[in-house]
């Protein structure tokens, strides 16, 4: 297969070198180069994106939207990582009328987290909460945030000044992302939890009354990312000429320390009756950090389902809910060394 992958960062180049591995023809486009396969140095309009017979997009969030609407617009079929602030759904038409497949948040949280949702939603009848916990994190805290960079910087900072959407006894609400921190218990220790707007799609396509997404970092590090971000540096205002983000940005990139880092997910699902909890932790393996790996095997899991979906945009949690979909992705993940732990709780009267 002829594959497009768009954007050679810390995760595309990692989908890239995977897909090429495994004998697919890969041709990767990105403004600033680098060491992908294939490497075409340009945009979206600098390749032959019609020969491809499937896109893969891993660029930064600002980036993303035109992107994946040039794809879609040629007919391509595209899985999208990217985090971008737009709705992703509402390419939905702009897919159908070419006859474009496109599956958006395919990576690992927004992506193997809806996924794991879907399945929820079709194990347990009268589903009440869902909440979702995720983080990727050095296996000890290091540097000055206790946190070393696996991912674009820009997106990074998205997390911290999003508003974050949760569900509130079947409301939508917006809250600060960095709220309501909570200490909770992981296989790697205690971490410190917060808001992030991870839903997203599931906002959509979810009757759950009660959801949230919260990301895991260590203790202390949203007591100083609340810092950066009450000084300004993570505002996008430009201030005589100098847009602080940018500069935090490029700051943040430094920060890449070389120590092993760990992708730790837990989804929870509810009911008065049952309680379902889906754990994920995944290792780095070579030159390959965890977080490359959770993410990018994520995405490359759903090429062994998109031929089978319908033309326009299919989020990730109706993966989830078939059966005939899921267990493909599930089995590609198992062969690429990620597993997902299973509990089971069911309530009974005496």
């Amino acid at each position: 297969m002829r594959v497009l992958v768009l954007g050679c960062g810390n995760i595309g180049r990692f989908i890239a070198r995977h897909l090429h591995e495994r004998g697919h023809e890969v041709v990767s486009v990105d403004v600033r180069g680098g060491d992908c396969p294939g490497m075409v140095k340009g945009d979206v309009e600098s390749v032959d994106v019609k020969s491809a017979d499937l896109a893969v997009g891993a660029l930064p969030g600002p980036a993303a939207y035109k992107a994946a609407e040039r794809v879609l617009e040629r007919g391509v079929d595209l899985i999208d990582v990217s985090y971008m602030p737009e709705d992703a759904l509402s390419l939905h038409d702009v897919a159908k009328r070419s006859g474009a497949r496109y599956i958006p948040d395919a990576g690992v949280a927004p992506g193997l987290s809806n996924m794991l949702v879907g399945r929820l939603i079709s194990e347990i009848p009268r589903l009440e909460e869902i909440k979702i916990y995720v983080g990727g994190v050095p296996r000890t805290p290091v540097g000055p945030l206790g946190y070393s960079i696996t991912w674009s910087p820009y997106d990074l900072i998205e997390e911290y000044t999003r508003p974050a959407r949760i569900v509130r006894r079947g409301r939508v609400e917006s809250v600060d992302p960095l709220s309501d921190v909570e200490l909770v218990d992981t296989p790697l220790g205690k971490m410190e939890a917060f808001y992030t707007d991870g839903l997203r799609t599931l906002l959509k396509t979810s009757k759950v009354p009660n959801m949230f997404e919260k990301t895991l970092r260590w203790p202390g590090h949203v007591e100083r990312v609340r810092l950066l971000r009450d000084l300004g540096l993570m505002s996008d205002e430009a201030v005589e000429g100098v847009r602080p983000r940018q500069v935090l940005a490029a700051l943040l990139s430094r920060l890449r320390f070389q120590v092993p880092d760990v992708v730790y997910m837990k989804v929870a699902g509810e009911s008065p009756d049952e309680r379902i909890t889906y754990e994920v932790v995944v290792e780095p393996s070579g030159e390959w950090s965890a977080m490359q790996r959770a993410t990018g095997l994520t995405a490359a899991s759903l090429i062994t389902a998109i031929k089978d979906l319908d033309p326009g945009a299919t989020p990730p949690e109706a993966i989830g809910l078939s059966n005939k979909l899921m267990p493909r992705v599930l089995a590609y993940l198992k062969q690429n060394g990620i597993g997902i732990n299973v509990e089971k709780v069911t309530r009974s009267v005496l």
